[in-house]
């Protein structure tokens, strides 16, 4: 079946008209921003709803209790003011005064520690536990103190606190129940949801949000966030002028694009690393193949990651050869095992675990079609046959979790999280992320997780990476570069942990 190639598409975006005189007006005429996202949200409970755009718009609608600068990665003050360890499990925070909800409620522990308590139980189905599976119990000192006790000693509290853990109203979300809060959410953040249109919908910005926190005061009125899921329409869209912000633009395209005069674009460096899962432990086929370590293997030295990234990903995007991002803490680079491109090698390794014929698996992704049929491409010529599901993002991630495919080529953001526990910890828990199920390498993480000092953390998360990579459980590909496109004369900073804060944006 004919499909158009990446050029084709930008060049059909390139041939209509260069302005729409209303639209490329309306933004900084009456300070409104237009965003366009290509993921619909099921809702905006940032619990449930894990995609990098629901990430992106629970920032904004919502506030955790400590904000990290996304340029120093220091921990700010925002509902919180002070904190301090009272011991190896128990964190204390002073609560802001005078706080209020987007529905005029009062801020105050009781809200912390129901919404903590409350998605911290596994019955309530958070889609990350690692965000929150480590949180023993919340208890309220006073009306503005609170205590998150962990179960175990947890180093990387901090970091999970400020990064994922946004804070719901008690009363308002137990009134609506958590369905109904996930349409209609109250938060305390510098934007409230205004009007929604399907997959559409407007942030007001809180004209009663406070002053002091990490966040600062939104400078932009309104944003309008449109739901556009085809690239080539989100880019035509950019050029036509009626949209103002997008990402996720192609790498290739991005040059093109920047030499527009209506346009800015631009590729960041994220902390976001792309991988394939491998079903190693039979989940979709009990007889698979990739039970057999020297399959996986074979798998990880047929794929040309080098010529992948040079010639796919472009940018500041590099090879990886372990299962987390390289800066986050514990990701030891030189503990992995490093698999070298040698379709020879696979093939030999194929023929010695039985499948010199060759084998037939299915493979699950999202987002980049020509990444994915460069992996078929590889693999087919070492006598791997790879059957591709392309879905949307979400929709992709539950087949994999279902146990429905072989293998997911997807990638992971951390929810910017910066240590270890937070990428491999959400893949090798013995959850339904994990197609290894190595007790070993998942008892090295928990316990990684929990010790306070580094060296024994750093040691354990060493080990865990040996082990995860010498029994290839996955294909460790390569970190991912954003492409942005947006109109001239936006002040915004592509950040390195992959959440865009239209709060600090404006317009010159």
């Amino acid at each position: 079946m004919f499909r158009p190639t990446r050029h084709m598409l930008l060049a059909a975006a390139l041939a209509l008209p260069l302005a729409l005189p209303a639209g490329l007006q309306a933004g900084p005429a009456d300070n409104s921003l237009t965003i366009a996202m290509g993921e619909e949200l099921p809702g905006f409970d940032g619990y449930i709803s894990t995609s990098r755009d629901g990430v992106v718009m629970t920032r904004h609608l919502f506030d955790m209790l400590i904000y990290r600068n996304p340029e120093t990665f220091d921990y700010e003050p925002l509902l919180a003011t002070e904190w301090r360890r009272i011991d190896d499990l128990t964190w204390e925070f002073d609560l802001r005064e005078g706080v209020v909800f987007h529905n005029g409620d009062a801020f105050t522990a009781e809200d912390v520690v129901w919404t903590l308590n409350t998605y911290a139980d596994p019955a309530t189905g958070a889609r990350s536990q690692a965000a929150v599976s480590w949180i023993d119990r919340v208890e309220a000192v006073d009306e503005l103190t609170v205590r998150v006790i962990s179960k175990e000693p947890f180093p990387a509290a901090l970091e999970f606190i400020a990064g994922s853990l946004p804070i719901h109203p008690a009363d308002y979300a137990q009134s609506v129940g958590l369905d109904g809060f996930a349409q209609a959410p109250v938060g305390t953040g510098p934007y409230k949801l205004g009007e929604v249109r399907g997959g559409d919908f407007t942030l007001l910005r809180n004209e009663a949000y406070f002053e002091g926190g990490g966040k600062g005061t939104p400078a932009i009125d309104r944003i309008d966030v449109r739901l556009i899921p085809d690239t080539a329409t989100r880019i035509a869209e950019i050029i036509g002028g009626s949209v103002d912000w997008t990402w996720n633009v192609p790498a290739d395209q991005i040059p093109q694009l920047d030499r527009l005069p209506n346009v800015t674009a631009e590729l960041g460096t994220t902390m976001r690393i792309a991988m394939i899962l491998l079903d190693s432990v039979g989940r979709a086929n009990e007889n698979s193949p990739l039970a057999d370590v020297r399959v996986r293997q074979a798998i990880n030295h047929a794929i040309d990651r080098e010529g992948i990234v040079a010639a796919l990903v472009g940018g500041s995007g590099e090879v990886i050869n372990v299962p987390c991002y390289p800066l986050q803490f514990g990701c030891d680079t030189g503990a992995g095992v490093a698999y070298e491109f040698n379709p020879d090698g696979a093939r030999a390794l194929l023929a010695e675990a039985g499948h010199a014929d060759g084998i037939t698996l299915k493979m699950g992704s999202f987002r980049d079609r020509s990444r994915a049929e460069a992996i078929q491409a590889n693999l087919a010529a070492v006598g791997i046959t790879l059957e591709i599901e392309m879905l949307q993002a979400r929709a992709s991630f539950s087949s994999w979790r279902e146990g429905q495919i072989d293998m997911w080529y997807g990638d992971w953001g951390s929810f910017s999280i910066a240590d270890t526990s937070a990428s491999m910890g959400n893949f090798f828990d013995g959850g339904a992320n994990d197609g290894a199920r190595d007790e070993e390498v998942t008892a090295l993480l928990a316990e990684a997780a929990r010790i306070v000092d580094e060296d024994a953390r750093l040691a354990a998360y060493s080990e865990a990476i040996r082990r995860a990579t010498e029994a290839a459980y996955w294909v460790p590909m390569h970190t991912i570069v954003m492409g942005y496109a947006y109109r001239p004369g936006l002040n915004f900073a592509a950040p390195v942990d992959e959440v865009p804060r239209f709060f600090l944006a404006s317009w010159e």
